[in-house]
């Protein structure tokens, strides 16, 4: 296709406007049907003035294995930073092999299956704390009152933030995802770093003067022995505050409008519970909603791709909410079915740098599902949810509820 052609039914894909309300998925599925591959101009954040729509999953999982070609340096969003050598380009979604793989070195054995089946007894503390809130009150929030207040709080938990420093975890996430959406973006993100800055540095002061059993204190240790530089650490850090948060606030948000306002959703979602079928249907959760909607790559050389011609400087935009919906992977893809097999979703994204945490965000999802169930927690809607305007997260901004108890037969979450 032309890189001067757009398709009059496809909304401008790099306007958060096209996302107002909803995800464009019959946008989507008519580029997946193209020949080649769409390009999205765009006025501002691209060096090339707009981008690649990359929607078929084959096509986001053979970008994420070439990072020689399909470069992260110049960071993985939409719109991009001014430069690829910046304040965040120390972080480790802003790198290619081998600086990733020394990077991802350094944390991977602290979110492994084994260390993050041991979080459950405290995890499942909180969800029960912040269900037991919500019932007693009666009529809140979902959005702020759980869905923010979950992951917040687990998050703060493994990386050693105490506990009256919970709501900047929540302030500063929350001012970095809406500076994103800016047309200066990049600027806007980079004047937020030096309060945070300041505080992780005061961070790992105290964890190395009293070293405890959670994420900061390795990282701390890891600057010691001179693995990762401080800066790293300082981007390590601010990476999971924002993707800790993020991804589990958007599906606990998401799935549970899912469940009030599509009764199919709601009914195969009690069947998923009762039989037992939790992993799969957090999944189908992740896939369905696909909390991250894209990730960028930057090109870095002239290059045929499947009869598409990239220049050096293009940006591709890996759809992974178009992915996830892919008829060649999901039978059936529009439809929302927890007992499908084989659920390949890139919801954790693909290759390399797949999401270090997806364990503690299933381990999250599936505690939650499985307390509301166990206590009989019934959520009603008390209002109408309210959208994010967003080309990166599909996000809610408010779901007003009424939380009641019922008895276990009648529970559903």
């Amino acid at each position: 296709m032309s890189t001067d052609t757009i398709v009059p039914s496809i909304p401008d894909l790099s306007d958060p406007a096209g996302f107002a309300s909803e995800v464009p998925h019959e946008a989507f599925d008519a580029i997946r049907q193209m020949p080649g591959l769409y390009w999205q101009p765009a006025k501002a954040g691209t060096l090339n003035g707009g981008f690649w729509c990359i929607t078929r999953h084959a096509d986001i999982a053979e970008i994420e294995r070439n990072p020689e070609v399909f470069s992260s340096r110049w960071g993985p969003f939409f719109p991009t930073l001014p430069a690829p050598h910046n304040e965040f380009s120390r972080n480790i979604m802003y790198n290619d092999p081998p600086d990733h793989s020394r990077l991802r070195r350094a944390a991977a054995r602290s979110f492994g299956p084994r260390v993050i089946a041991n979080f459950d007894t405290w995890v499942r503390e909180i969800v029960v704390e912040v269900l037991e809130d919500i019932t007693d009150r009666g009529e809140v929030n979902w959005i702020d009152d759980v869905a923010a207040i979950i992951p917040s709080r687990v998050i703060a938990r493994v990386i050693g933030v105490p506990h009256h420093d919970r709501q900047r975890i929540v302030d500063w996430t929350l001012a970095i995802f809406d500076a994103a959406e800016k047309p200066n973006g990049g600027e806007s993100m980079l004047m937020l770093l030096p309060e945070i800055h300041s505080y992780l540095e005061q961070l790992r002061t105290d964890k190395l003067r009293d070293p405890q059993d959670d994420f900061a204190t390795v990282l701390a240790r890891c600057v010691e022995r001179g693995e990762i530089s401080q800066p790293e650490f300082l981007a390590y850090l601010i990476l999971l505050l924002i993707a800790g948060f993020e991804t589990t606030h958007t599906v606990i948000a998401q799935a549970m409008r899912l469940i009030l306002e599509d009764s199919q959703v709601a009914d195969v979602t009690g069947r998923a519970i009762d039989g037992g079928s939790l992993d799969g249907l957090v999944d189908e959760f992740l896939r369905y909603v696909t909390p991250a909607m894209n990730m960028a790559r930057t090109v870095t050389r002239d290059v045929d791709f499947h009869g598409t011609q990239m220049r050096e400087g293009d940006l591709v935009q890996m759809f992974f909410t178009a992915a996830n919906r892919d008829p060649v992977v999901f039978a059936d893809p529009h439809r929302f079915d927890p007992f499908r097999t084989g659920n390949e979703h890139m919801s954790f994204g693909n290759g390399p740098h797949h999401c270090i945490g997806k364990n503690l965000a299933r381990l999250e999802l599936r505690i939650l599902f499985e307390e509301m169930h166990r206590r009989g927690v019934l959520v009603a809607l008390n209002g109408e949810p309210r959208r994010g305007w967003s080309t990166f997260i599909n996000k809610l901004l408010s779901m007003p509820v009424t939380v009641t108890m019922a008895d276990r037969q009648e529970a559903r979450p």
